[in-house]
């Protein structure tokens, strides 16, 4: 018997696991104490797993944990800014999670070959999802599932995304809640504070006389809490 007992991953993380594919080869960028890729290894739904950081002392520690729970022939620690150190052929599903939108716009950007259908990624932005959904839409990633939960008193949202060559359609909510619908409290939550964080923004809006804009985000904002409403 190990003398360590396999950690149970919060709420957060178990979402991005939940959207790996099963027997895939994967990198998680970002990947701290390698938490995400050494409980997938342990379940079998991996069949390689990069642990990536741009920082060497989670790496240290990263390297530490994959020896401990003995998934070195699976999980593999590597140095890494964004993706620059991974090739296109050792990875299919790429999680990056754990950080700012912006930073992950970055790290897409910097990575034209996930431009490739097969690939998936897993997102799941702590800050700037708003701006990371449009870049997303600007370079025909296509978000195929979208989904929130409540994890340590924050609620989290993490996106499935795919590159399309297909045109797909976004409409005005996309920007504020992606794919998300109100099915179930996590996700209402996350539109809650959507429309707490509009709700102020359209108060700027209003006191700045920028009546076109304020006029045009008060009916998202209706929207918003009519499909909140329409399930509670």
């Amino acid at each position: 018997m190990s003398l360590f007992p396999l950690f149970k991953l919060g709420d957060r993380l178990q979402l991005c696991a939940a959207m790996v594919r099963p027997g895939v080869a994967l990198a998680d960028i970002g990947t701290d104490h390698a938490y995400l890729p050494i409980w997938l290894a342990k379940q079998g739904m991996v069949s390689h797993a990069i642990a990536a950081d741009v920082k060497l002392r989670p790496l240290q520690k990263a390297q530490i944990n994959i020896q401990r729970y003995h998934v070195q022939d699976t999980v593999s620690a590597r140095l890494s800014d964004g993706l620059n150190a991974v090739f296109e052929t050792e990875a299919d599903d790429i999680v990056i999670a754990g950080m700012g939108g912006e930073m992950i716009i970055q790290i897409i950007a910097a990575a034209p070959w996930l431009k490739e259908e097969q690939k998936h990624l897993i997102l799941q932005p702590m800050t700037s999802a708003e701006q990371l959904r449009g870049f997303l839409a600007e370079q025909s990633f296509e978000v195929l599932r979208e989904q929130a939960v409540e994890d340590d008193g924050r609620v989290y949202t993490a996106l499935l995304v795919q590159y399309s060559i297909e045109k797909f359609h976004v409409d005005d909510l996309y920007p504020h809640i992606g794919k998300l619908d109100a099915e179930s409290e996590d996700n209402r939550a996350y539109i809650r504070r959507r429309i707490t964080n509009l709700e102020k923004r359209l108060h700027g809006l209003t006191l700045c006389g920028k009546e076109e804009e304020a006029d045009a985000l008060n009916r998202i904002i209706i929207k918003l809490k009519a499909m909140v409403e329409k399930r509670e």
